[in-house]
Order: C-alpha cells, then sequence, then structure tokens
C-alpha cells in the first residue's frame, strides 16, 4: 500500500478518535441532556467539598475533611451529615419548571435575583452557584439562576427550607461521633467522689475509688447513652443556667480520653436545670459551650464504682476441665473424668456429666449481689469456708499426666449465710469479701451428698 495513502488512514483515524473524545466530554448524552433540561443544576454531590450558603447579614460555610462534614462559619462544630445531605439533595434535583431570558438588569430584579435572597457556592475543584430570587406568582415556585447561565429559572420552592434553615441547624445534634470502643478511658466526678476507669490488656478496669475488674456490658450501658446524647439547643438558644442558683452537688463531670490518643472531651452537666423532665443544661467546649441536652445526661449523677464493677465470680468451659474439687463442711470430692461421667479419685463415687454441667451452669451464671469490702474473715465464716468448689485443666502434655500438676482455672470459697438471704464468698480472683446468692453452695451440698 502507498506510503502516503497509510498516512493520509491513520491522520483520519486519529481525527476520528479525537472527536469522538471531545464529543465525549463536551456533548452530553441523551440522558445528560434531559437531566440539563429537568434540573437547574446537575452535578455529583458526593464531589462536593465546600458548600457556602450567603445570605442577608450571614455567611454558613461548610467543609468536607476526611469524609466528615464541618461547619467552620459562623461557627466552628462538627456538622450534621445528615441535615448537609438533605441541602445537597435539594440542590441536586432543583425541578425546572420554565425558562425565561433575562440578561437585562430590570429582569433580574424584579425577579429577586440583583441581588439574591440568597446563593450558594457548591466547590469541588471549580465553583457552582445557584442564586435564590423571589417568589413566582405561582404558589410553590421561585425565580433562581445558575452560574454561567443566562435565563431566568423558575424552580420549585423545595430548596428554602435548607437554605434559609438557622445555621444550628448545620451543627451535629449528636454530643460525640464517639462508640464507647473509641474510648481508652474516663473519669466521672462529682461532689461525693472521683472514679476512673480504663483500659487494660483490651478489659475495663476501675482505678478509682477502688481497684477491680469492670463489667463490659455494664460500661457499655453506660457510655453509650452518654455518647449519643442528642443535643436540643446551642449558646443562647439553651437554658440560661446562670437564671437559677446551682446548688453544690448538683453538677458532674466526665472526662473522656479516645483511643489512639487525640484531646480529652470533658463534658459538665448540671442537674439542677432540668426543663420540663425534657432536657438539661450541660457545658461541652468542643461543642461551642453551652448546651442543653436530654436527660440521658443524668445517669452521672447516678453511676457508681460498684454498678460498674464485673459481678461474675469467673467462667469457664466445660472441655477445659480436667477436675473439679468440691468441699462441704469435712467431705471433699476431688472429680475426674471416668468415661463419660466423672468419679472422685480416691472412693470412686461417680456423679454423672449432666450434673458437672449443671455445676458449671451454675458457677458461670452466679452474680455477685454485694461487694462487702469491709466484711473479715472471721465473721464471715471464710477462715474456714463451709462449702468450696476448684475447677482445674491438668497439664499433661509430654509428661505423666500425676506429675504434671494442676491449674486453677476458676474457685470460689463460699461462707456463712447473711440476713438477707444470700451466704458470704471469695473467688481466686479477689480477696474481697462478697455475697452471692444461695443456688451454688446447695448445689454443691446436693452432688456431695446426692451423687
Amino acid at each position: 500500500m502507498n506510503s502516503r495513502v497509510t498516512i493520509a488512514l491513520l491522520f483520519l483515524v486519529l481525527l476520528a478518535l479525537g472527536g469522538l473524545f471531545y464529543l465525549r466530554h463536551n456533548v452530553p448524552t441523551t440522558h445528560e441532556a434531559a437531566e440539563l433540561r429537568r434540573y437547574a443544576a446537575v452535578f455529583d454531590p458526593e464531589g462536593v467539598d465546600k458548600i457556602d450558603i450567603v445570605r442577608s447579614g450571614e455567611t454558613i460555610t461548610l467543609e468536607r475533611d476526611h469524609g466528615e462534614w464541618h461547619l467552620t462559619k459562623p461557627v466552628v462544630d462538627r456538622a450534621s451529615p445528615e441535615a448537609v445531605e438533605r441541602l445537597l439533595l435539594a440542590m441536586r434535583f432543583l425541578e425546572v419548571r420554565d425558562r425565561i431570558a433575562g440578561e437585562d438588569a430590570a429582569a433580574l430584579t424584579e425577579s429577586g435575583l440583583s441581588p439574591p435572597r440568597v446563593h450558594i457556592d457548591l466547590h469541588n475543584g471549580q465553583t457552582l452557584r445557584i442564586d435564590l430570587g423571589a417568589n413566582t406568582a405561582l404558589a410553590g415556585e421561585i425565580f433562581a439562576r445558575v452560574s454561567g447561565k443566562k435565563s431566568i429559572l423558575r424552580i420549585t420552592d423545595s430548596i428554602l427550607a435548607p437554605a434559609l434553615a438557622p445555621a444550628s441547624s448545620f451543627r451535629d445534634p449528636r454530643l460525640t461521633n464517639l462508640l464507647p470502643e473509641d474510648i481508652e478511658k474516663f473519669t466521672v466526678r462529682r461532689a461525693d467522689g472521683e472514679m476512673t476507669v480504663r483500659r487494660e490488656r483490651g478489659r475495663w478496669m476501675i482505678d478509682k475509688p477502688v481497684r477491680a475488674a469492670a463489667d463490659p456490658r455494664a460500661v457499655r450501658e453506660f457510655l453509650d447513652p452518654l455518647l449519643g446524647l442528642r443535643i436540643m439547643a446551642f449558646g443562647s438558644e439553651a437554658v440560661n443556667s446562670s437564671a437559677v442558683p446551682t446548688l453544690p452537688g448538683e453538677t458532674a463531670t466526665i472526662s473522656l480520653t479516645p483511643r489512639g490518643g487525640g484531646e480529652a472531651l470533658q463534658l459538665d452537666v448540671t442537674r439542677s436545670e432540668v426543663r420540663d423532665g425534657k432536657a438539661v443544661v450541660a457545658r461541652m467546649k468542643s461543642r461551642g459551650g453551652e448546651l442543653q441536652v436530654d436527660t440521658e445526661a443524668l445517669r452521672l449523677f447516678d453511676v457508681s464504682p460498684e454498678a460498674l464493677r464485673d459481678r461474675s465470680l469467673g467462667y469457664v468451659e466445660t472441655d477445659v476441665v480436667d477436675r473439679i474439687r468440691l468441699q462441704f463442711g469435712e467431705r471433699v470430692l476431688l472429680l475426674q473424668r471416668h468415661g463419660n461421667d466423672w468419679a472422685d479419685r480416691e472412693s470412686g463415687q461417680s456423679v454423672k456429666a449432666t450434673d458437672v454441667s449443671r455445676l458449671i451452669e451454675a458457677f458461670n451464671k452466679a452474680s455477685i449481689v454485694k461487694f462487702r469490702t469491709t466484711a473479715s474473715l472471721e465473721d464471715t465464716g471464710l477462715n474456714t469456708p463451709t462449702a468450696s468448689v476448684t475447677f482445674l485443666a491438668w497439664l499433661s502434655e509430654n509428661t505423666p499426666e500425676d506429675t504434671a500438676g494442676g491449674q486453677t482455672l476458676a474457685q470460689v470459697e463460699l461462707g456463712l449465710p447473711t440476713e438477707d438471704g444470700t451466704v458470704y464468698a471469695r473467688t481466686t480472683n479477689s480477696d474481697e469479701v462478697v455475697t452471692v446468692g444461695e443456688e451454688l453452695p446447695n448445689l454443691i451440698k446436693e452432688l456431695i451428698a446426692h451423687p
């Protein structure tokens, strides 16, 4: 083939590809053209990273940072993602009812677009401006104009509600966007004392006023409602706490330290400022100072170390237990697996596997009723326990079973009964005296007396 013909054909192919590229990027498709006719502005809401709402005497600025929206004007605060989404969707689907030629100043003035009632700038590398003007003669419609377009539009007035909403409506009504898993430590301070709870090797521990394990479920049930407190009013819109004197003991504070570092969040709550049983006055510097929050904040006045403490005696898995030592009075059984059941090592007395399962289940479900920190071993009968149960795992890997030795998985000693129908107890986890229900000692007695 002639080289000139080849070059000419190549040139035509490149020209065709260039034309297709131009058409693809500059000429809207049938669908896009239909959308441009139907809606005032076509844009990708996910691509918008900044919004300016300018109206008489006020500018509201919203900025997206690492996927989260923040209010930067007229105050600095976390923005409500729902409020921002409502605004963007209202702008994206602004239906055009009519287009009117409006290049002259008189037409712009008559339609309330010079100056506009409000204009909204969307930033996504370039700026898209929508001016909103006066109401038209038809109900439910207003005049508008899009930057770069000469015509005046008649559009639905659905944009007015989010565009004219008060600046406070763009603030996130949730006190925080944190979950209990995001908290490393928290401290509650009241007139009656201070309590500190923190994570230690993946577990919640109470540091003050006692050193004890905390129940993760109780900690979650305490933190969840506080972290998600609903803010009902900000600043001057909130109840003026200075109007009513605050009595000593009517304030409580919680300081929350996020995991991974960062500034601790402090929330101050005033109990005397409850309004109609619906709202409480609070203060949080990171949310702008004075707030009005829902009454879930009052749980700060009710929480106590005892309410958060781990109330279990321990937990064992049946498959891990190799031996069980039972004691009631002077009678002792040392049970080990014997076929499908269990038997005492010395007497051969057997115990059914179902009864051992009942024992383990009763131990796992047993709950501490009260902590008796000041009770003595003599007064509680724990110097010579009435009953006890010890669960052991026998280490026998690569060694004869009897010489390898046992590892205590859990143990509880039970003492005298109390006036409220419980019994004194002490576990291997702590030397502290507690009280538990009677089910466990009664079951130990039953297994020893009637195997």
